[in-house]
């Protein structure tokens, strides 16, 4: 006899099968049975979803993301919604459900007067291949995620399925974050790499490679934010069994009280980043520094420098730069040098790992340690009419409430807030990781007394730390900026026969091709190089100015 049980629909299902996922026909359509449940109705399974897909907001240039779309009901509905420059990016996470489902999906999406292309159907559970996808569609032409759930699959793993829809926000969030300070700061990127390679080539800095740079003594990553001032004590007193590295803001603050970091990290490429170096000069601190960086910054302490690169935009010209093994140490784009740092020291430490000054908070009027560059300009700027330089800024500022380890709230703000955040999604799994009482923002890693952090010290005596070994680039990099200049002397003459009516515009642009830090900054939309005039010559145009700078550099 067959151990079965009916269900209130009438079907009989064997109690072995119980879990395992099928579909059945209730009369008014299908559903699908998985895990004990019903994601469609029972009695009417179309119903729901279509009312789903009908009451979604109309978004120009928006994903619509459907998580686990089963067997595709309200898709069409959707996909006829929606604007054209908007798209429909459905997810499933199970191989199973969606080998049983997809006869049934292409059915009920094939026969349509919507645009076939604009339903894209995956199946991935992590973020690197959304992250692939995201990037393969184009960010560019998207500006908003709209989830839509048009049935109830993503309730059998619905945490998987919030953290691919957040993660999707967030990187897309992320692209225009990175496409807007590279609008405003991509020029001097670019000149800034052209500089730095020109003091590699010229040989008068030791720069040094990351490939045998490595620590496992206790390492601390020291920030300016206000909690520093509490750790000044216990690093001097501990200074000879830590290895620091101070970022660039936080170095003024650790020499005036004494303090000498093994290395500064370096990720600004803006001129005022170099007061941040006051009181350096001829310290012979190793820096280890963005190539993109200021260049007196590098200089400045006389120190071996560690050259390292993030992947500030998607560029050719990186890929040449790492190709001839000029980049040979690469960071995800981060966008503050204390994420940069935690970064490099997570690759090149296997130790215990303190955080200090890394607060993402402030106090109205104090947002930085006593000693730190902004901190002295308050105190050079203070008169009569002004006591307090900096605090009506700080109370115009826009204010977000977070909360400290101790569930205290804390001023921040939305910069410092997705800072906190994507730190705290990037390392707050790393055990190695500890933060420095008393701490700012939350950021899922713990914080420890100077007690404990004393013991973890003295389980940890008596580690190594090992400099890079000096790498001889300087034939690589004068090479390569030779090789610009050739590029540059080829688009310049390309230009030259389109003016005179004896080349085309294509010519140009082909000529163009590949040497994206010309046109790196500017707001047209991708693919670029294009073809009209508008764009060519404001591309030649820059050309000529990288020219005369690299050659300005090079006599």
């Amino acid at each position: 006899m067959i151990n079965s049980a009916k269900n209130t629909t009438g079907f009989f299902r064997p109690r072995d099968n119980m879990l395992e996922p099928r579909i059945e026909e209730t009369g008014r359509g299908k559903t699908v049975y998985s895990n004990g449940r019903y994601l469609y109705s029972r009695y009417n399974p179309p119903r729901l979803s279509l009312q789903a897909a009908e009451s979604a907001p109309i978004i120009n240039r928006c994903i619509y993301l459907v998580p686990s779309p089963l067997l595709g009901y309200g898709l069409i509905n959707l996909a006829c919604r929606i604007p054209e420059d908007s798209i429909i990016i459905t997810i499933e996470q199970s191989q199973e459900i969606m080998a049983l489902c997809s006869p049934e999906l292409l059915k009920n999406t094939g026969d349509s007067e919507a645009d076939d292309s604009r339903i894209i159907n995956v199946r991935l559970s992590d973020r690197d291949s959304l992250h692939a996808l995201l990037h393969s569609l184009g960010p560019w032409r998207f500006r908003r995620i709209q989830r839509v759930d048009l049935s109830s699959g993503s309730s059998l793993n619905p945490e998987l399925y919030d953290n691919l829809t957040d993660f999707l926000m967030e990187d897309l969030m992320s692209y225009w974050r990175n496409r807007h300070a590279l609008g405003r700061l991509g020029r001097e990127w670019v000149r800034h790499t052209f500089a730095n390679l020109s003091l590699v080539a010229d040989g008068c800095t030791s720069f040094q490679g990351f490939s045998s740079f490595k620590t496992d003594r206790v390492s601390v990553v020291a920030g300016a934010g206000p909690s520093l001032e509490s750790s000044f004590e216990f690093l001097a007193l501990h200074r000879d069994n830590l290895w620091i590295m101070a970022v660039d803001t936080a170095l003024p603050a650790l020499l005036e009280s004494g303090i000498t970091p093994d290395t500064v990290a370096v990720l600004d490429t803006q001129a005022w980043n170099l007061l941040d170096f006051h009181g350096s000069s001829s310290s012979k601190i190793p820096v280890i520094a963005d190539i993109t960086s200021y260049p007196p910054c590098i200089t400045h302490t006389g120190g071996p420098c560690y050259l390292y690169s993030s992947e500030f935009a998607e560029l050719d010209f990186l890929h040449r730069l790492k190709d001839s093994g000029l980049r040979d140490f690469t960071i995800p784009p981060l966008g503050s040098v204390g994420l940069a740092a935690l970064e490099i020291i997570s690759r090149i430490s296997s130790g215990p790992v303190f955080l200090t000054g890394l607060d993402f908070a402030y106090s109205p009027g104090k947002s930085h340690a006593r000693g730190s560059s902004f901190h002295h300009w308050q105190l050079s700027s203070i008169s009569r009419l002004n006591p307090h330089p900096g605090w009506e800024a700080s109370v115009k500022r826009p204010r977000l409430k977070g909360f400290d380890a101790s569930g205290l709230t804390r001023d921040s703000d939305t910069v410092l807030m997705g800072y906190a955040s994507l730190l705290k999604d990037r390392y707050s799994s790393d055990k190695r990781f500890h933060v420095l009482e008393p701490g700012g923002l939350y950021l899922g890693i713990p914080v420890i007394s100077f007690i404990d952090a004393k013991a973890i010290i003295e389980g940890n005596i008596g580690g190594i730390s090992e400099n890079g070994q000096v790498v001889s680039l300087q034939d690589t990099a004068a090479l390569f900026l030779m090789e610009e200049l050739e590029g540059f002397k080829r688009v310049i003459s390309a230009w030259e026969a389109y003016a005179e009516g004896n080349g085309s515009a294509a010519d140009v642009a082909e000529n163009l091709k590949g040497m994206d830090e010309v046109f790196a900054d500017f707001p047209d939309e991708p693919p670029l190089p294009k073809v009209d005039d508008s764009f060519l010559v404001r591309a030649v145009s820059r050309v000529r100015q990288l020219q005369r700078y690299i050659k300005r550099l090079r006599s």
